[in-house]
């Protein structure tokens, strides 16, 4: 076979060499010209994050190994932004990251080996980054919860940045960034901080367990200003003033938040912020006069039951204290980030709201964990208000297009939240997993029908094959065989050969995605793994995930497998359907390049480079 614009002493099967990479490239883009493709999205936690040298146990996209692994997933899978899960703040015994803080963000992704940069002000040392913690994680395929949260872990370290940080200069840039950060986040800081500060005054973290004075702090928007007034002063167990230490932690987290923008939008890639409906307790704390007192956000988890996931905000007062909440929230969002990615954006718009059943004076759980509540008779009406006049307005404010607010619109009240939202402006994100004539189709939402999701532009939209909550697309194509005529004929493909054979089935979901404008998919799905990131309503195993340490090496040797993003392949298919199943001189020139990364052969641009020289 010959290879147009390729070394012609090449053997297929191997990765690229620099040469070849830059050919493929150009390629790609022609073809995502002429299929007219926008944002191709990688959704990537923090914590599957590989670090390449020191490990603690957690990944971070704050890292240089992000911008590492960014590049490499631009380069060969055509990733122009990254959509990062939740990056507020979690525990050891609550690890999903859509149950941490909706506006301080987590302590446990703040890279610890840039605080020995000079622009860190050296706050820890050649040895402190060798302590022990630092070195003793033995799997770095998983996360491992347990170091981070060791006595010695993350905190341990933070604390002894911060005992180095207040003896610098008042005048020292790093001191004049960390006061012009509590003058910009003023509405929430404070208030973070002094919830850490009751948590050390009452010996625990649960808000629950406290004294109800305590409880209310904030029970109005004025706030108990007796015990704030105290609340400043309590220290912990190093002497270190509570609420100072952790406005600190805030501002390392946000300056290296900040950072890490700037470096992903300079190699081309926007960064999307997803920004959980759920609250935490700390939020719940802190701005308790916008919540109802007892009620909150829940689901249908079938046979009758509805679980109860996160404090609601109180819809009637969307004029008040809940609208400048959720005002807050967003505008901070539409700041750190390019974009936003709205969760479960139908309890904004059709919400369903639960009160937690109780026995015996606790909560009620069934086996998988789920907290049981009843679904109350009445439910809020909100319709477009949320989205249209505090959301979209936020994003207006903050100059981010309507274009990059992405809101998911999956199960629960989705189909009947989707006239108020239809034509905002802002994109909807649907899967194919469980595509069929009636719905999941590109080919079905671009229709003209009767159906809500029919008649979309292709930018109205982005699809992908699942969400973190779903199976890996490897799964999917052991279950899911009954999407196979259908997308045979949207494709133009063989049925019969998707029916015989698992890779060209996987391959078919891929290019399908690549038919239309805007396309996701999770970071395990990209490199050909079969790892779950969360299996809903389940508690061992989950958010665990992390990208191998030698992912590139992992990559292609996935694709010589048939599994993983091979975009050659997509993009190749995906122009034959454009044109009913015909091909061209570029769709030859894409298919060499995808039998190239098919087979085995050298799995590093390295390794190529050597052998092909």
């Amino acid at each position: 076979m010959q290879v147009n614009c390729i070394n012609p002493l090449v053997s297929f099967g191997r990765a690229l060499t620099t040469k070849e990479q830059a050919e493929f490239e150009k390629e790609v883009n022609k073809a995502k010209k002429e299929l007219n493709i926008d944002k191709t999205t990688a959704t990537i936690f923090d914590f599957s994050v590989p670090s390449l040298n020191r490990d603690s146990g957690i990944g971070t996209s704050f890292s240089y190994d992000a911008q590492k692994l960014a590049e490499f997933l631009k380069a060969m899978c055509g990733i122009n932004s990254i959509q990062l899960q939740p990056q507020g703040e979690i525990s050891n015994y609550v690890r999903s990251p859509y149950s941490g803080t909706g506006f301080s963000l987590g302590a446990h992704i703040i890279d610890l080996t840039k605080l020995s940069e000079e622009k860190y002000g050296g706050l820890l040392t050649e040895q402190d980054l060798s302590s022990p913690f630092m070195t003793r994680v033995k799997d770095h395929d998983s996360v491992d919860y347990d170091n981070i949260f060791a006595p010695d872990g993350q905190k341990s370290m933070l604390q002894k940045a911060y005992a180095r940080f207040i003896k610098l200069d008042a005048n020292s840039p790093l001191k004049q960034e960390y006061e012009q950060f509590k003058r910009e986040n003023t509405y929430w800081l404070e208030k973070d901080a002094l919830y850490e500060a009751a948590a050390v005054a009452n010996g625990s973290s649960d808000m629950r367990t406290w004294p109800e004075r305590d409880k209310n702090v904030f029970a109005t928007k004025q706030g108990d200003a007796e015990r704030i007034a105290q609340l400043k002063y309590v220290k912990d167990d190093k002497g270190n003033n509570v609420v100072d230490f952790n406005e600190f932690v805030q501002f390392i987290a946000d300056k290296q938040q900040k950072e890490s923008k700037q470096n992903f939008n300079a190699q081309g890639i926007d960064i999307y912020g997803d920004c959980q409906i759920g609250f935490s307790q700390k939020d719940y704390w802190a701005h308790k006069s916008a919540f109802y007192p007892t009620y909150e956000f829940g689901c249908d988890i079938g046979d009758g039951k509805y679980s109860c996931w996160s404090p609601a905000i109180d819809f009637s007062k969307l004029n008040s204290e809940a609208g400048e909440l959720l005002y807050n929230k967003f505008n901070l969002f539409f700041k750190r980030y390019n974009g936003v990615r709205i969760d479960a954006a139908w309890q904004l718009i059709k919400p369903l709201i639960c009160e937690p059943a109780v026995q015996n004076g606790k909560d009620v759980f069934d086996n998988n964990g789920n907290k049981i509540g009843y679904k109350l008779a009445h439910q809020p009406n909100v319709g477009g208000k949320i989205i249209n006049d505090i959301v979209l307005k936020a994003a207006d404010d903050n100059n981010v297009p309507r274009s990059k607010v992405f809101l998911e619109l999956l199960g629960g009240n989705s189909y009947d939240s989707l006239d108020a939202v239809k034509h905002s402006g802002a994109a909807l994100i649907h899967i194919t997993k469980y595509a069929s004539d009636d719905w999941g189709r590109v080919k079905h939402y671009e229709a003209h029908g009767s159906n809500k999701y029919q008649n979309m532009r292709p930018g109205d939209y982005t699809i992908g094959p699942g969400t973190h909550d779903d199976e890996t697309l490897l799964e999917q194509v052991d279950k899911y065989k009954s999407r196979i005529p259908a997308l045979a004929r949207d494709l133009y493909m063989n049925p019969h050969e998707l029916e015989n054979s698992p890779e060209a089935f996987s391959k078919a979901i891929w290019s399908e995605l690549f038919t239309t404008k805007n396309q996701f998919a999770t970071l395990p799905d990209i490199l050909g793994s079969q790892r779950r990131i969360n299996t809903p309503n389940t508690t061992n195993g989950n958010w665990a995930y992390r990208a191998n340490q030698d992912y590139e090496r992992e990559y292609f040797k996935n694709l010589a497998q048939g599994k993983g993003l091979n975009l050659a392949d997509a993009l190749a298919k995906a122009l034959k359907a454009k044109h009913h199943g015909r091909g061209n001189a570029l769709v030859s020139k894409l298919e060499n390049y995808a039998q190239i990364l098919r087979q085995d052969g050298p799995m590093t641009r390295k390794e190529a480079d050597k052998l092909y020289a």
